[in-house]
């Protein structure tokens, strides 16, 4: 007696699942060159719109290679042109905000350096003054005899602390006065390092330690003077 095969039956759902797959992985969009209708959204849409048309898209042609292609390149497109509207939207809105305040805008960093100094009394100001010309000239005088301003330098930033402290009252940091003197000591050594260099102004037998020592009681005397 002849064995009897069995023809194997086919998976209906696979079948079925083959057929979809077969019949919705083409991209049916793929020539069109306007972005927002290859996404099928609108031209006002929000990101979030834009991300989950594409994000939809991509898993419904998954297998459509060209077609993947096509949409990521559209949300590319999207993006980086709603991108550049909004960075033009706030430049708009920054000229307009510099274009209301006219002459008197201050750029934030300014208003908030402006805030740290205050111009003192007209005797404090012109004691202060006093007092580091002479050191300046105390200076100019010690170098002209062979010598260096180092101790000149030494009593400059030490009474720019004292000015700070006392300025400050009993309850000032010292700490914190020591480091805005050092501050100002620093950015004297910056400028009269540079400033020089490209404005001549100072005499040849002058050296570039009194010159130093000279740019850096100007900003003592006016971290001592006007800063808060």
């Amino acid at each position: 007696m002849d064995a009897v095969v069995e023809e194997p039956v086919a998976d209906a759902d696979a079948d079925a699942d083959a057929g979809y797959w077969q019949k919705d992985q083409i991209f049916p969009r793929v020539k069109e060159r306007d972005p927002y209708r290859r996404l099928g959204i609108s031209a006002e849409a929000s990101f979030e719109e834009v991300q989950d048309a594409r994000n939809y898209l991509v898993q419904t042609y998954a297998r459509h290679t060209a077609g993947v292609e096509a949409i990521e390149d559209a949300f590319d497109r999207i993006i980086k042109e709603k991108l550049a509207a909004r960075k033009k939207s706030r430049g708009a809105r920054a000229a307009m905000r510099k274009q209301k305040q006219g002459e008197d805008y201050v750029p934030p960093f300014l208003e908030r350096l402006q805030a740290q100094f205050a111009r003192p009394d007209d005797t404090t100001l012109m004691r202060r003054a006093l007092i580091y010309a002479i050191m300046a000239g105390w200076a100019v005088v010690a170098t002209g005899n062979g010598g260096q301003p180092t101790f000149q330098m030494f009593i400059s930033f030490a009474l720019c602390v004292y000015f700070l402290k006392d300025k400050r009252g009993e309850d000032a940091e010292l700490g914190r006065c020591f480091i805005n003197a050092f501050v100002a000591l620093a950015l004297g050594f910056v400028v009269g390092s540079v400033f020089p260099v490209y404005i001549p102004i100072f005499p040849p037998s002058w050296g570039p330690e009194l010159i130093l020592s000279l740019f850096t009681m100007v900003s003592l005397f006016i971290f001592a003077t006007f800063l808060k």
